[in-house]
């Protein structure tokens, strides 16, 4: 069982995929819809989450990616297993562009990282339930149960917000700091949660950025009180 983070919680087993080992919540879904990127809500939701700051993934990349969600628009939305695996490429593809790509970093700066953390603690049990998250240099993850709004009033609401005050600290306007979407999937089961919080947390090791992810200050495990 995944319990929320103080946020940091005791290291997770698992392997870096959202693939569960059986789907055990079979949730009610509240609304599917296809913009660029698809989007899936859900009753009682457990949402992992990426949004990536604008021109963080070049245009031939976001082309392919948004090529892959294309093909939703052919699969009917009683096929949910054909439905869920083009949302895992999607996911996948975006991620390979994200570990390389270095010309639009904004979240490397200490200040602007600490705006979207802030951001995230703030909202702790009272828009969402925190499982993990971690601050990486043109994205970010998230892993959360939605306490109140849905998950597009949530995002939209923190994507404002974020992108204005880090708009404050790099002296720009703020329009455009996040691209306009993101890559949301809810979890099937509770192997599956520790997946994710597993992934979210080697990401800056996958990435190259610290032998061990601990060592990475902009994660929930770098909010835990001091022993």
């Amino acid at each position: 069982m995944v319990v929320p983070v103080r946020l940091g919680s005791p290291d997770l087993r698992g392997s870096p995929d959202l693939r569960g080992d059986a789907m055990t919540r079979r949730p009610e879904t509240l609304e599917f819809w296809v913009g660029r990127l698809p989007h899936w809500e859900v009753a009682e939701g457990r949402y992992f989450v990426t949004l990536h700051l604008a021109g963080a993934i070049p245009q031939a990349g976001m082309e392919r990616v948004h090529a892959i969600a294309a093909e939703l628009q052919r699969i009917p939305k009683s096929d949910e297993a054909s439905r869920l695996e083009v949302c895992r490429r999607v996911f996948a593809a975006m991620e390979a562009w994200l570990d390389r790509a270095e010309q639009v970093t904004h979240l490397r700066e200490p200040e602007v990282a600490s705006v979207v953390m802030e951001a995230i603690r703030h909202r702790q049990g009272r828009v969402w339930q925190m499982f993990e998250f971690v601050v990486m240099p043109n994205h970010v993850h998230l892993f959360f149960e939605l306490a109140t709004s849905g998950l597009k009033s949530a995002m939209e609401q923190f994507k404002r917000w974020t992108g204005h005050e880090a708009a404050k600290v790099l002296g720009s306007s703020g329009i455009g700091f996040w691209q306009d979407e993101w890559f949301d999937h809810w979890s099937r089961s509770d192997e599956e949660d520790e997946r994710i919080v597993q992934y979210i947390r080697r990401n800056p090791e996958k990435a190259g950025l610290v032998a061990n992810y601990l060592d990475w200050p902009y994660g929930g495990w770098s909010q835990r009180p001091a022993q």
